[in-house]
């Protein structure tokens, strides 16, 4: 507010001055004959000035479930309620006015003593919809916070900055050094290892720097030496694709067509070959463990029953009564006593 009353000031002293240079600047009468008739003098140019006029600063409105939080939307009503120069039953109705929903149904249903207040309102919907965790939650969640893959060092500090604010608003008697545990906390936890190494360096070095320092340095270090300005981000693979690696003897034949770039491709061409080589295995124990199974001949002659020796059907859907089994006899064999008999009758004729 008052950087906006300070530029008003400024333009009406400017407008002023303009005015007084325009009037110096005019002509003074010429006293002598009178002038000739002939056609009437060009008037001066005048020279058009816009002047802006700031309009009033919009507030967002608050449902207490979706949209702004709480204390954002609470500094936006202050800021503009300040700017309105409004009394104090009139800023209880400017909130009033601003608010939806739940969040508006719960003032409306309040004593008149609080509706008529702006700093009870304020307080009823900071307790109702403000934040529900406990000072040594938010302080553990501040804590244990890392950077995690695929985010940038920008991303992880705002994050880092957003606890830390919770923690405050949380804290007792508020968090004397909380510059150094921001610095602290993105030194130790992000995901580089060489990154975190040269950050430890600078801080020995510079032991006032705070987090914006830091992480303006380790952005720097990121773009130094690499085409393109950015750094690959390093990552550390598990140990089996070494042991992977050793046990085969000799990387696996890359597709004709060429790995995607970056780190998310080189995760995907490793996740690509271990899944072929699971394949390989699963397809290697199943022929170990299922031989193929031996063609057996085709049966000859009709179908015939072995329980009740009857044709149609096998013996495991017979349900008739069993019969024992009698070989016929053949046409062309007989008893080895007869064709003995035969032979020696057919050997004597012959004498």
């Amino acid at each position: 507010m008052e950087e906006e009353m300070q530029q008003m000031r400024d333009l009406i002293a400017q407008l002023k001055a303009d005015n007084e240079r325009l009037r110096q600047e005019r002509p003074a009468p010429n006293p002598g004959p009178a002038p000739t008739p002939g056609p009437a003098p060009m008037p001066p140019a005048v020279t058009e000035r816009l002047v802006v006029i700031p309009r009033d600063r919009k507030c967002p409105m608050f449902n207490g479930k979706t949209g702004i939080d709480v204390t954002e939307w609470r500094e936006e009503v202050q800021a503009c309620m300040r700017a309105r120069h409004l009394s104090s039953v009139d800023q209880a109705f400017f909130i009033f006015d601003h608010l939806e929903g739940e969040a508006k149904e719960e003032i409306k249903y309040r004593s008149s003593a609080e509706r008529v207040d702006p700093v009870k309102i304020l307080d009823i919907l900071r307790e109702l919809y403000g934040c529900s965790q406990s000072y040594v939650t938010l302080q553990q969640a501040f804590f244990s916070r890392q950077q995690q893959e695929g985010e940038t060092l920008q991303e992880f500090s705002l994050a880092l900055l957003a606890l830390m604010e919770q923690v405050k608003q949380r804290a007792p008697s508020g968090v004397p050094n909380a510059d150094v545990l921001l610095r602290d906390q993105f030194v130790e936890h992000v995901l580089d290892s060489a990154l975190r190494r040269e950050l430890k360096q600078l801080i020995r070095r510079q032991p006032l720097a705070t987090l914006l320092d830091v992480r303006r340095e380790a952005i720097r270090w990121e773009q130094e030496g690499f085409p393109g300005g950015a750094r690959a981000r390093s990552f550390s693979l598990p140990a089996a694709y070494g042991i992977q690696y050793g046990v085969l003897g000799h990387p696996r034949s890359a597709s004709p067509v060429p790995p995607p770039s970056g780190e998310l491709g080189e995760l995907k061409e490793l996740l690509k070959q271990q899944q072929e080589q699971l394949n390989q295995l699963t397809q290697t124990v199943a022929s170990l463990q299922n031989p193929p199974l031996l063609s057996r001949p085709p049966h000859p002659g009709p179908l015939k029953c072995r329980r009740c020796q009857q044709p149609g059907h096998f013996a495991r859907e017979c349900d008739g009564e069993r019969v024992p089994y009698r070989p016929r006899a053949s046409s062309t064999s007989g008893p080895p006593s007869n064709l003995l008999r035969a032979s020696h009758s057919s050997h004597q004729s012959g004498n």
